[in-house]
């Protein structure tokens, strides 16, 4: 549940975080907000183990084993030694709150993030009836600029609780400045390795591009359920309180752990 928590107020805050004008009713909830995210960063390098939210700065992955089969498909491997640094210098570009309808925008971008570690694979990959074997051993190092998440949704009244919140309207897109592959495999040759780091650098770029009519759809049905499940049971002033509750929790998250 806290995950799902921090998920929600983290899209809030976004939303509300630049110095725009609010009416004195609002003063309290942006305050809330306020607080949360400088709490927030704070608790990130060290994370909170009470509410199972791991070290964020950087985030860690010692070993993860796979085995996926679906259909033909059959891929059996692990990932080791993974570190992710960035994801505590996130910059809110801008963003808003109209207290009369409700309605919310946000534009927040991490200008860096640097992916390091390895991944071992094995198995087969059907693609359209047509089994690719797959062999791999891959020293992942992976840079992504300028990942910035733009949009708005509104506010609504809660459709199994009239005295709860929930998230409608949602228009959400995200875009990547770059991405720059210096992976290794240790088994292609350095022309195969410059050809295949290469392939990744544009393929990204050119998916993001292709994927956008399909972010909103996709975070409607997967993501937004479970947080309008929580917001059914909170009004605005519920929000603000459980803001300013879970900043003073992690505000001292890496002074109890020192």
């Amino acid at each position: 549940m806290i995950g799902k928590c921090v998920l929600l107020a983290l899209l809030v805050a976004f939303a509300s975080a630049s110095p725009v004008a609010q009416d004195n009713g609002m003063v309290d909830f942006r305050e809330a907000l306020d607080m949360f995210i400088n709490a927030y960063k704070k608790m990130m390098p060290c994370g909170f183990a009470a509410d199972n939210i791991p070290a964020m700065a950087p985030l860690t992955v010692d070993f993860f084993p796979f085995d996926y089969v679906n259909g033909e498909t059959h891929l059996k491997g692990n990932v080791s030694n993974i570190r992710v640094s960035g994801l505590d210098n996130f910059q809110i570009l801008s963003g808003s709150f109209d207290n009369n309808t409700m309605r919310a925008t946000f534009d927040f971008m991490y200008p860096a993030l640097q992916i390091l570690g390895s991944y071992e694979v094995e198995g087969v990959l059907s693609i359209g009836g047509l089994l690719i074997p797959i062999r791999q051993k891959v020293l992942i190092n992976k840079k992504i600029t300028d990942l910035r998440y733009v949009g708005e949704y509104t506010f609504g009244q809660s459709l199994t609780n009239s005295n709860g919140l929930r998230i409608k309207d949602l228009n959400l897109h995200y875009f990547v400045g770059g991405v720059v592959a210096a992976n290794w495999d240790q088994y292609m040759d350095i022309a195969g390795n410059n050809y295949f780091n290469s392939f990744i650098n544009s393929f990204s770029v050119l998916f993001t591009e292709e994927i956008q009519p399909y972010v909103t759809p996709l975070y409607e049905k997967y993501v937004l359920p479970s947080i309008n499940s929580l917001l059914s049971n909170m009004s605005l002033t519920d929000l603000s309180n459980y803001l300013v509750m879970q900043a003073g929790v992690w505000n001292n998250a890496c002074n109890v752990q020192a």
